[in-house]
């Protein structure tokens, strides 16, 4: 079997009706015919960084990992960037691409070292080798879903001799956990022991390893507060009253992270991945770490205690630990000091608060909500709650610009019977325009929400909290609705909270995508921003 039915078939066999990609003349080519014949649908994309976080979300939404192709040179080089945002954002998806020749040591055109321009932002990197091409494609499915999930790239060389590549590849064993050690189980059952009020950091780590009812039980038995990793929505209930919010990394006064410092004596971080945090560690207080393997690095520097192993061996051999824990009115008291700057601004006619206070009316349950960075990411994290993991796809470990349309345009191919809301900045929508007419040609039916504030309103607002004048950071006045329309699907402008109520609920029940250009007032957009990361103007 040729390596492309190898790759292709093997994509069939693991649930995936499409992979996403641009075409090339050679073995881009050979795999799209492949894929026809194995019933794996090629989904060709304005721009290649949109066809690796399409298919990364794809993957994601079967279960394993996704499928994008390339061609040589600058093709890889344009999908660099979207393999980056799936390493940030830790999504599965293997790239292949057509790659110049292994032996080569003159400059061909379109040829360029893609180890080098893929160190770094990917789990693994290899170039096909005919004797072992079955194994390394394996590998490269394995790795990518493995424990924290990414990128892994694969290269078929042009003078790849491609003749019988073995037969389909056998998944690979699942890992098994360790337990973890007594003594250190010890030590940090002790400094449960004598906290007062323990602060317990949720990770993705507890769904991956299958802990979320160890979890519950412990932060029930410890008394803690809660706050979740950006990747980790709806790991730990957030309707819960132990629920205190989401982990950033804002570590200033008028923050969670501000008021918990006031608040409590030990933090436990469980399951936590350090690349899901704005800025390092700095919490000043002692820290136990639960680790699920050893290899993974520590977020919080000097540990007192760090436990690798089984986390659900240890939450249920830490829960016996008695402490006094955090009461719930502190809690409750703490959360809402915070979300007084989270209000919406009475000056404004049309403001962000009234699109989430929407979206989350309109979204059933079982539903979905995928976004990205943009003044209104805090607002997701604050007034919105999300009890289910996989309820919320935002930007976590990246602050992903861009994000938003290609990660929903796979997400909604993979579950298209799912309700799914999108909900994106327009700066972010700029970079992605092409991708509009793919939602289209695939018929893919959901609403796009658009906060339009003519600006990279994020950034605006930083100035002004760094005293910096204002400059360079408007765009000129863009109709989405119009692009949308003109890409062959629904575009509706909303000006006011009354419109976008009535857009969106129109477009959830549209046959096709619907882009709601929603035109936001600007200056109380920016103004809340800087209240949502603890920017306070002086008195």
């Amino acid at each position: 079997m040729k390596f492309a039915d190898l790759l292709m078939q093997d994509a069939a066999n693991r649930g995936l009706k499409h992979v996403f990609g641009l075409p090339g003349s050679g073995f881009p080519m050979d795999a799209m015919e492949a894929g026809r014949k194995a019933g794996v649908e090629f989904v060709h994309i304005a721009h290649e960084s949109s066809a690796a976080i399409a298919a990364a979300y794809y993957g994601a939404g079967l279960g394993t990992a996704g499928l994008a192709i390339g061609v040589k040179g600058v093709g890889a080089g344009n999908m660099v960037g979207g393999v980056t945002n799936a390493f940030f954002e830790r999504m599965p998806v293997v790239c292949a691409f057509e790659a110049g020749e292994t032996d080569s040591d003159t400059d061909l055109v379109q040829v360029t070292d893609h180890g080098a321009m893929f160190k770094g932002v990917t789990k693994s990197y290899s170039t096909l080798e005919r004797s072992t091409a079955n194994d390394t494609l394996r590998d490269a499915v394995g790795l990518a879903v493995d424990g924290r999930k990414g990128p892994v790239v694969i290269d078929y060389p042009s003078n790849f001799d491609d003749q019988d590549c073995g037969e389909l590849p056998v998944v690979p064993a699942k890992y098994v956990e360790t337990s973890p050690d007594a003594a250190a189980l010890d030590e940090a059952r002790k400094l449960i022991a004598s906290s007062q009020n323990p602060m317990v950091i949720v990770g993705a780590d507890v769904v991956t390893t299958e802990a979320q009812s160890e979890l519950l039980a412990f932060v029930e038995a410890i008394g803690g507060a809660v706050q979740v990793n950006m990747d980790a929505r709806g790991v730990f209930p957030e309707s819960h009253p132990r629920f205190a919010g989401v982990m950033t990394g804002n570590y200033q006064p008028h923050t969670m992270e501000g008021e918990l410092q006031d608040l409590c004596d030990l933090a436990i971080l469980v399951g936590g991945d350090s690349l899901m945090t704005h800025a390092p560690w700095n919490f000043d207080m002692p820290v136990i770490e639960l680790v699920s393997r050893p290899e993974y690095k520590t977020t919080a520097p000097y540990p007192e205690v760090r436990v690798d192993g089984s986390l659900s061996e240890s939450l249920l051999a830490l829960s016996s630990a008695s402490g006094q824990g955090v009461s719930l009115e502190d809690i409750d008291s703490a959360k809402q000091n915070i979300l007084k700057y989270f209000k919406r601004p009475s000056e404004a006619a049309f403001a962000i608060q009234d699109i989430v206070a929407s979206c989350r009316e309109s979204l059933p349950a079982e539903g979905v909500v995928i976004s990205e960075t943009g003044a209104f990411v805090r607002m997701l994290e604050h007034l919105w709650d999300f009890d289910r993991y996989g309820g919320f796809l935002g930007t976590s470990g990246g602050r992903t610009m861009g994000l938003m349309i290609p990660a929903a345009l796979g997400a909604k191919m993979a579950n298209p019977d799912v309700p799914m809301i999108g909900i994106g900045a327009d700066g972010s929508t700029l970079m992605r325009l092409g991708e509009l007419e793919v939602f289209a040609r695939m018929n893919v039916a959901m609403p796009l929400v658009i906060v339009n504030d003519r600006a990279l309103g994020t950034m605006k607002s930083r100035q002004v909290s760094r005293g910096l004048p204002k400059f360079g950071l408007d765009l000129s006045p863009v109709d989405f609705a119009a692009v949308a329309r003109a890409s062959g699907i629904n575009g509706v402008i909303a000006n006011t909270p009354e419109e976008f109520d009535a857009a969106i609920a129109t477009a959830m029940a549209a046959d096709k995508a619907t882009v709601i250009d929603a035109r936001i007032d600007q200056q109380p957009y920016w103004d809340n921003f800087a209240l949502s990361i603890g920017a306070i103007p002086e008195a």
